[in-house]
């Protein structure tokens, strides 16, 4: 499945959903804080109630309207109140906002109650008329702190915060989890089909490799032995002949020779050795061939050891010199070896022109090559050697860049 695809059938609809519910958790949270409003309302109104009750004993008591509201001056949930006469003039008040009353007569006639905002938070105001005995009429008016109701509302904004964001991020964390899950399936499956189909191609070719093999392994033989035999009696003048004869016969055999090479199963013995050991005899197997080998002096770290089949590695790196030496015309080749999470990488660069890229990609495929004399399964090989030890090998190359070789193998 593409990012797209995954994008539109699951993280669009996982985000929709999330989306729905934080509306619906939004929309609810405001009908809580609303009902929790009405409620402070009711019970301010009741609490307001019996205040009047007594206020209005005080009041016929003949006690002074400030000396009466001093008595309710400590509760900390009321900010301000005042009384008022009939004419709705102030005959006495009290305030936490140092001598400031926010009275509105204004709003007084429109409603007994309203809300206001101030720097101290919300303020619920009533303003109630009440009568005494005598018939004299006053009015109360009451500032009544919304502060807890505030305090559930952050909370329940907060809550809803925290819980939309663990959500979200719950909602990545699976999402990221899923996608890369069935990107992982996907390689795999897609590894394990080319991994089928390089067996089956290598089982028709190696059917095919092992019947030529054999065919010619028989005439090969019998004209060999007649060379051997025209040597003896062969007339003056035709001994260089008979030799250049016998050499493409041998050219041929070894040909065969390395086509059987091909086929034939690996077998791999695992037995530690010294990497630096190992490159330079394969080093010292090109020396003759490419001079600039002479002063070969790969980078690996002191005693590093491979745990593997020496003899096939070492064949391994004389591949990857072979190779690296001709594309840079015969020039040194950068060789680095370093331990990374318990496995070695040996990684050899060249000064080459580099390869372009629908070349790099069949660089290991079998039969596949850009020489005249090669027969494209040198780079086949090694790769078959390095998974065989449980490793990988790679390559990365371009125009004017190079070319570097990488072999990874566990162990070291």
């Amino acid at each position: 499945m593409s990012r797209r695809s995954f994008i539109l059938y699951f993280l669009l609809p996982f985000l929709g959903i999330a989306l729905v519910l934080l509306a619906v958790s939004s929309l609810d949270r405001a009908y809580i804080q609303g009902e929790a409003r009405g409620l402070v309302l009711e019970q301010l109104r009741a609490a307001a109630q019996i205040l009047i009750s007594d206020i209005s004993r005080f009041l016929e008591e003949g006690d002074p309207p400030d000396r009466i509201l001093e008595r309710y001056a400590r509760d900390e949930n009321i900010y301000y109140m005042a009384l008022l006469d009939g004419a709705k003039s102030i005959v006495g008040w009290r305030s936490r906002f140092e001598g400031y009353l926010p009275l509105s007569l204004d709003d007084a006639r429109r409603r007994d109650a309203w809300q206001i905002s101030s720097p101290a938070g919300g303020i619920y105001n009533l303003f109630l008329p009440f009568d005494l005995a005598d018939g004299r009429r006053f009015h109360l008016y009451l500032g009544y702190s919304l502060e807890g109701v505030e305090n559930i509302a952050r909370r329940s904004r907060r809550t809803l915060l925290l819980t939309a964001v663990a959500l979200f991020s719950a909602g990545l964390l699976f999402a990221r989890a899923l996608f890369r899950l069935q990107k992982r399936y996907l390689a795999k499956a897609v590894e394990a089909e080319d991994h089928r189909r390089e067996k089956e191609r290598f089982r028709e070719i190696s059917a095919l490799t092992s019947g030529v093999a054999h065919e010619i392994k028989n005439p090969l033989n019998s004209l060999s032995l007649l060379c051997e035999l025209m040597k003896r009696s062969a007339p003056p003048g035709l001994e260089e002949e008979i030799r250049l004869g016998g050499e493409e016969i041998r050219r041929i055999a070894g040909i065969v020779d390395r086509f059987s090479q091909f086929v034939k199963p690996l077998h791999v013995e695992r037995r530690p050795f010294p990497l630096l050991d190992s490159l330079t005899e394969a080093a010292g197997a090109l020396a003759g061939e490419f001079p600039a080998l002479t002063a070969f002096r790969p980078t690996v770290p002191s005693g590093l050891t491979v745990p593997g089949d020496r003899e096939l590695l070492t064949g391994v790196w004389a591949n990857i010199l072979r190779n690296a030496l001709e594309a840079s015309g015969g020039l040194p080749v950068e060789v680095r070896a370093e331990t990374r999470r318990r496995a070695v990488l040996v990684r050899f660069r060249d000064t080459g022109p580099g390869l372009p890229p629908e070349v790099a990609a069949r660089v290991f495929d079998p039969f596949f090559t850009t020489k005249k004399s090669g027969m494209g399964i040198g780079l086949y090989l090694s790769k078959k050697v390095v998974e065989a030890h449980g490793g990988r090998i790679g390559m990365t190359s371009g125009p004017g860049r190079g070319t570097i070789f990488e072999v990874e193998l566990p162990g070291g």
